[in-house]
């Protein structure tokens, strides 16, 4: 066998982050027999940079036993497929061969065990049968291709090179392939950046943002020499038109994101053009069945494979086909929509597609079927698009029938605060004649307004509501009305007469019991009744009571199948539990509401579980970091409005954590939970389930409460109490009762060591009358 001189590899100085298990599997096919092997990925994903890798590993001293030549050749110039033989031919080592290039590659290759890598194939695809043409007359050859889109040859193994790994988590930030480049690119500018507590969010989100495409990780690495990494964020919302730098040694095609993605749409034929076009009207992933719904004919399944096999979609790994495209190439295919002429009609299908998925859902739900929110989580995104596109249309009928239909998956995503104003912009069109369809509109704002703690707005469309009820003679639909005057009660500081009208509502919910089973509807409201009533009792202070409110509100929602307030049902147990100082049941409880919302992607429900649930615990712990984070992480709006004495109590926990921390490190703790990542949040919270109680912790009282409390503790009965107090003895014995219940305590010799072990002797003197 001749020696030959070993061809130059391009230089590749990037370390293979993210890629050892792609390179073992190219190397394990390679060695297992596989002799066409296209490494097939979109633009600037990589596949020159492994394929490179892939040429070192094959030259390297224990793989040269298997291979006796590896080859490198870069196509990338070419434009004419009939030159594609020539070049390989001329890029062999000269060993006298002659002939026509076919000949001499067979030549080369017949007594050598040879690996051909041809990188960047996409422009040359009618050349691809003479490579098959080539290693059937060429037993010893193996070729690997680079392409944006697959050979179509018969024995040809595809293997499509992905996105970088994301981090999941902030604290797993150095461990993701993503963030491994982009921060390696980064100290080559700067040489002292190093990855910290305070600059990790922001790198992470970054990466995030960027889908972990590798070029566009380098480009906006190359652009923090002009942006902060805070500011560079901020531009990539538009990242075609952000990323872009001047290497020298690229050709013009690699040094900015608009020309990757232009190259690409250049080799698309007119149909695979107008096909991606209508692809950018999805806002996330679709399926194929939204696809063809949009186009108007099944005949796009097959456009659309192809634009598959050339890299412009993906299939994500999910049980049923949903496709997507990364966000550069949606972004050039939204630049090319504008000006076509199907774009009006296309969007509009798309508006009315996904309205109908948004519908079912709630017909789902009328229908006593099993309520799967979850089910219509991927779809949001384009349901929240064609809901914009109504408002903006100003398609009255079409807005108002989605808001109607859309409210449940707001609060399921926790999403009200957020698209409160979409809410607002739907309620400013002319209203539909429909009275059914506007109520359900109507209704649907309801949260959203709550969310933001918009409490007179929110009183008068309620007060619109009822009426447009009682007119309609609808029972079920006044009731939880009501229940919504209830919590407008509570939040404005009325606690009384929340219960009031909470309580009244259960107690005619009894009055109409039968012997038929209930329907849905009154389910549904009899669920809400006891879950509402379990937080104005908690508001009273009656703990006990607003317990077995919650348990009867799990039992109703457990009944419907409905998965979401099963879990808010839990959480409002665990906020229960932490009043009644049963810290640890109550820590354990809702970690375990919080993780189960994370695995079901119910993000309102992680919310809730984390503000006021986790919080308060991290409060009783006096952990005042976690306190900060958690609160930050939710940033709900209405923690800051509310007059209820659950978030009074809140506010306590931040002023207190704000007094301990120092204003510094409190705005620091504030920005890291802004920034933190769900799981981060998990990882944080299940560390309260580990800390022992060693604070002394009880649950808020009234001043009144520990007036009576004190006097207990001295051994006065409920007479001397209530005359000391100057109360009835009947008020004086509930006021016993109530602290019972928020203690968890059975009688009074324990309501007297409770008070000796939790309060200084000194205070309990000074409250005494």
């Amino acid at each position: 066998m001749d020696h030959l001189p070993r061809s130059p590899l391009p230089g590749v100085l990037v370390p293979l982050y993210g890629r050892e298990r792609d390179l073992s599997q190219l190397l394990t096919l390679l060695h297992g027999g596989v002799r066409l092997l296209t490494l097939r990925g979109p633009g600037g994903i990589g596949k020159t940079a492994l394929a490179v890798h892939l040429a070192k590993a094959l030259r390297a001293p224990g793989e040269a036993l298997s291979f006796d030549h590896v080859q490198f050749i870069d196509l990338s110039a070419l434009r004419e497929p009939e030159q594609v033989m020539g070049l390989i031919a001329a890029s062999l080592p000269d060993s006298g061969l002659r002939g026509d290039p076919e000949r001499r590659i067979r030549d080369f290759a017949a007594d050598r065990r040879t690996v051909l890598i041809l990188d960047n194939f996409e422009q040359l695809l009618p050349a691809a049968p003479n490579l098959g043409q080539l290693l059937d007359a060429t037993p010893g050859l193996h070729l690997v291709v680079t392409s944006r889109t697959v050979l179509r040859l018969h024995d040809e193994v595809e293997y499509a090179v992905e996105p970088l790994a994301l981090a999941h988590r902030v604290r797993d930030a150095i461990s993701s392939a993503a963030v491994q480049l982009f921060v390696s690119r980064l100290q080559a500018l700067t040489p002292a950046f190093a990855l910290s507590e305070a600059n990790a969010p922001q790198v992470v989100r970054l990466c995030e943002v960027l889908e972990g495409v590798p070029l566009a990780l380098e480009l906006a690495a190359m652009r923090t020499r002009t942006y902060s990494l805070s500011s560079l964020l901020a531009r990539l919302e538009h990242p075609l038109d952000a990323l872009k730098t001047d290497f020298r040694d690229r050709p013009e095609r690699l040094q900015s994101l608009r020309a990757t993605v232009q190259w690409s749409y250049d080799l698309l034929s007119d149909v695979d053009r107008a096909v991606f076009e209508c692809c950018a009207v999805f806002s996330g992933p679709f399926t194929p069945q939204a696809l063809e719904a949009v186009w108007g004919s099944p005949d796009v399944l097959d456009r659309a494979e192809s634009l598959l096999e050339q890299s412009f979609l993906q299939r994500l790994n999910t049980p049923d086909t949903f496709w997507k495209m990364l966000q550069p190439l949606r972004e050039l295919a939204l630049e090319h929509l504008e000006g076509n002429p199907q774009e009006a009609i296309w969007r509009e299908r798309h508006a009315r597609y996904f309205l109908n998925v948004i519908s079912e859902e709630k017909r789902d739900w009328q229908s006593e079927t099993v309520h799967h929110y979850e089910g219509y989580l991927p779809h949001y995104p384009n349901i929240r698009a064609g809901l914009v596109w109504a408002v903006e249309a100003r398609s009255s009928d079409v807005a108002y029938r989605y808001l109607g239909a859309v409210g449940g998956l707001w609060t399921t995503l926790g999403l009200n605060g957020q698209e409160a104003p979409l809410a607002e912009r739907v309620l400013a069109l002319p209203p539909p004649e429909d009275r059914v369809t506007l109520l359900d509109a109507l209704e649907s704002s309801l949260s959203p307004l709550g969310s933001l703690g918009q409490y007179q707005l929110l009183e008068a469309r309620l007060h619109e509501i009822l009426a447009l009820r009682r007119e309609q003679g609808d029972v079920m639909g006044e009731l939880f009305c009501r229940l919504w005057l209830a919590e407008v009660a509570r939040h404005t500081g009325q606690g009384e007469r929340a219960w009031e009208i909470g309580h009244q509502v259960i107690h005619e919910l009894q009055e109409q019991a039968s012997d038929t089973p209930l329907t849905r509807p009154q389910v549904n409201v009899r669920a809400n009744a006891y879950l509402f009533g379990a937080h104005d009792l908690l508001e009273l202070g009656r703990y006990g009571e607003a317990l077995e409110h919650a348990k009867l509100a799990y039992t109703y929602f457990q009944d419907m199948e409905n998965r979401v307030y099963k879990l808010e049902s839990r959480i409002m147990t665990g906020v229960l539990l932490v009043y009644m100082n049963r810290l640890p049941e109550a820590s354990s409880l809702l970690v375990s509401c919080l993780q189960e919302a994370v695995d079901k992607g119910f993000r309102g429900a992680a919310n809730n579980a984390l503000f006021p649930g986790l919080t308060l615990v991290a409060a009783e712990l006096e952990d005042w970091t976690s306190v900060v984070r958690f609160t930050g992480f939710v940033s709900d709006p209405n923690w800051e409005r509310s007059q209820s004495s659950l978030f009074r109590r809140l506010r306590l926990a931040l002023s207190r954590a704000r007094e301990v921390l120092g204003e510094e490190t409190y705005q620091q703790a504030w920005t890291t939970g802004t920034q933190l990542q769900l799981p981060d949040i998990v990882e944080l919270a299940k560390t309260l389930v580990r800390v022992p109680n060693s604070t002394a912790s009880h649950p808020e009282l009234t001043p009144r409460e520990w007036e009576v409390l004190a006097l207990v503790s001295q051994g006065h009965p409920d007479r001397r109490v209530a005359r000391l107090l100057g109360i009835t003895t009947g008020t004086a014995s509930k006021h016993v009762g109530n602290l019972l219940s928020k203690l968890g305590l059975r009688n009074r010799v324990e309501l007297t060591r409770w008070a000796i072990e939790h309060t200084p002797p000194d205070d309990l003197k000074s409250r005494s009358p």
